[in-house]
């Protein structure tokens, strides 16, 4: 199996720096690489009010990026 079809089947969800991060069915791991990401964001801002603005934005981004693939894989049914 080549490295193209491999990715292929992994479902991951792109961080608007370009990050991937690998959905895993364990919600409690899912949140914690949400989280662990959202932290590199948050250290790039001085302002102690924009920091946690940061994170939680872009924790807010990957937590629909994450529910929009898992629609998307599942052909839109729940």
């Amino acid at each position: 199996m080549n490295k193209k079809n491999s990715d292929q089947r992994l479902l991951l969800v792109v961080c608007e720096c370009g990050f991937k991060i690998l959905v895993v069915p364990d919600l409690d791991e899912m949140v914690r690489s949400i989280e662990s990401h959202a932290l590199t964001h948050e250290r790039g801002e001085s302002d102690p009010e924009k920091t946690a603005v940061e994170r939680c934005r872009i924790e807010e981004l990957l937590a629909q990026r994450v529910l929009l693939a898992i629609v998307k894989k599942n052909g839109n049914q729940f």
